[in-house]
């Protein structure tokens, strides 16, 4: 079954379903207006009718309104300019239905529209219209409420799954067989050569193990943290590649934040996939872009046999879904390779 059938099937069993919930709430407010006189079968109909017209005018109208709103102007963004906007909003396309609705009545029932019948009719037809908007949208947010706290839930626990599976793929970088090896062996080099430099590289060495296990709790880090954190990364690998590993940081923190690991892991994927040699030495810079992204962009000279699977930046571009609508830019051609991430502010 295609999902255009299932779609028509659906809509085939929700138009009764929703018909006779009209029927009902225009019968109860028919009730409650009437406060103990005689109900009659004749009012049942026309209530049930008006119910369905009117009712069914404002549940289409409302829900066209609602789905617009929710695209421009979502409740998490601005909830009270979504409120008031929302309010002013359904007063007016009510104030629209009832007019409307005393014109057709007024013309079917052969009904001459004086000033006296119109606020008449209008003064009845607002009190059933607050009722009716009023339980209509109790219904209908409450619906809405319980959608979104599960797709609240759904998102918090994917962003958690993603956020370990980034601080596993950092920290198994960092404990590899490969990178433990060449830590060792420069820190080997340096405590014969420059002993005073290997207690400064054991130190660094030990903050980024410290600063991998300290965020595995934090969904953002303030971005001059994970700039130290990555500084202490490169003095690691430049003890390793001398000068031909050169790294240069054009970035003003201030306040931002970012996806805890995030910069780190792009730092690692330039060194790790190109080449680092006397002849072809490596440069990285770091900058932003107009207080909208951190930009990580290297020299491409990309190492034989080095392809990565991706799943590292997308993982981070997963992450920064949760928290931005701006997206995780990748652009490349054959001298440079540059990833951009948004900067996040509370």
């Amino acid at each position: 079954m295609t999902n255009e059938q299932n779609s028509i099937n659906k809509l085939f069993w929700q138009i009764p379903v929703w018909i006779l919930v009209l029927i009902a709430i225009g019968n109860t407010i028919m009730l409650i207006m009437l406060k103990g006189n005689e109900f009659t079968f004749e009012m049942f109909l026309l209530a049930s009718l008006n119910s369905v017209l009117v009712g069914g005018a404002f549940m289409v109208g409302l829900k066209v309104m609602i789905t617009a709103l929710d695209r421009r102007l979502p409740w998490l963004h601005n909830p009270l300019k979504r409120l008031i906007t929302q309010f002013l909003i359904t007063i007016g396309y009510s104030l629209c239905i009832i007019v409307i609705t005393i014109f057709v009545t007024g013309y079917f029932s052969h009904q001459k529209i004086t000033s006296n019948f119109f606020f008449d009719q209008a003064s009845f037809m607002a009190k059933v219209a607050f009722l009716f908007v009023f339980v209509g949208s109790l219904l209908s947010n409450t619906v809405l409420f319980f959608k979104n706290w599960k797709e609240a839930a759904v998102q918090q626990e994917k962003l958690k799954r993603e956020q370990l599976a980034l601080q596993y793929e950092t920290l198994k970088s960092q404990v590899n067989p490969h990178f433990l090896f060449n830590n060792l062996n420069s820190l080997t080099s340096l405590i014969s050569s420059n002993p005073e430099k290997a207690i400064d590289f054991v130190k660094k060495l030990s903050e980024v193990y410290r600063y991998v296990l300290d965020q595995k709790n934090h969904e953002l880090v303030a971005l001059e943290t994970e700039l130290k954190f990555v500084e202490s990364y490169i003095y690691l690998h430049q003890i390793r590649f001398g000068t031909n590993l050169e790294v240069q940081m054009d970035v003003d923190a201030k306040n931002f934040k970012v996806i805890p690991l995030s910069v780190q892991l792009l730092v690692e994927n330039a060194i790790k996939h190109n080449e680092i040699s006397d002849k072809k030495p490596l440069s990285i810079r770091l900058y932003t872009n107009d207080d909208q992204y951190l930009i990580v962009e290297n020299i491409l000279q990309k190492k034989s046999g080095s392809e990565g699977s991706g799943m590292g930046i997308q993982n981070i571009s997963d992450r920064y879904d949760f928290f931005t609508d701006k997206k995780v830019l990748i652009t490349f051609n054959s001298e440079r390779f540059k990833v951009s991430i948004p900067l996040l502010t509370d």
